[in-house]
């Protein structure tokens, strides 16, 4: 039963911060308003990425991948608010696991970015008609990503000392990726080195996995993913070594 209170503990963690964040209106709102802002007026370029690709059918994936990056990070930034606040003391003096703790804040970051996306996913359907032929394959690459994105969220936020040097390390880190990830510009056009450092980013395996599934190209969407899991993998045992010194000195 142990293995299960544990997971009971994380899932109520989680509820509480997702609880939290969905009553503040203006988080909500912000973490949805500035990807649909950066569709809107990028959806205004209507021309061709390539010689049969539509500028929207490329634009649509990539707002898709940003929004589960923004979402994931931002809900993350809640930790650094508990850790300056004391609350991972109180919860450590209650029955309950560090561990438990570093999941159910993991979760509630991943679900963020995960109904974000999907909230960018059914605008991008509304107003632009871009549809995707396996709903399967981009849950897939979206709840790979969001959790990729929340173990960096976790790695900022347990490094950062206050909430405003943690922000300010998160914007460093996702405004350069949010261009360089191939959001906005193809890859394969950027001048060198920055396809170099473009595949170094989450980001451009979340955006590229989800334009392969538009076209149903499956060896790209598997190795997107594949590369997805291995960025999980490991930001997601940094961030918890990191969340686990600091809440066991």
């Amino acid at each position: 039963m142990k293995p299960l209170t544990s997971f009971m503990n994380s899932v109520w963690i989680a509820e509480n911060d997702l609880r939290q964040s969905f009553k503040s209106v203006r988080h909500v709102v912000w973490s949805l308003l500035f990807p649909i802002f950066m569709m809107f007026t990028f959806s205004f370029r209507y021309g061709a990425v390539g010689p049969e690709t539509d500028f929207i059918q490329f634009l649509i994936p990539g707002i898709v991948g940003m929004t589960a990056m923004f979402g994931s990070t931002n809900e993350t930034m809640s930790i650094v608010w508990d850790k300056s606040m004391g609350v991972f003391d109180r919860i450590l003096a209650a029955p309950v696991s560090s561990t438990s703790i570093i999941v159910g804040k993991t979760m509630a970051g991943a679900v963020m970015g995960i109904l974000n996306a999907f909230v960018l996913l059914i605008i991008g359907r509304v107003l632009y008609g871009v549809a995707f032929v396996n709903i399967g394959l981009v849950l897939l690459i979206v709840v790979l990503a969001s959790f990729s994105f929340t173990g960096i969220g976790t790695i900022i936020s347990g490094l950062a000392s206050e909430p405003r040097e943690a922000m300010m390390l998160s914007n460093l880190l996702r405004f350069p990726m949010m261009f360089l990830g191939g959001v906005f510009f193809s890859v394969d056009e950027m001048p060198q080195p920055l396809p170099y450092v473009a595949r170094a980013l989450p980001l451009t395996y979340a955006t590229e996995g989800l334009r392969a599934i538009q076209t149903w190209s499956i060896p790209i969407v598997l190795m997107d993913a594949t590369v997805l899991l291995a960025y999980t993998i490991v930001t997601m045992l940094v961030g918890s070594k990191i969340l686990m010194r600091l809440m066991t000195r």
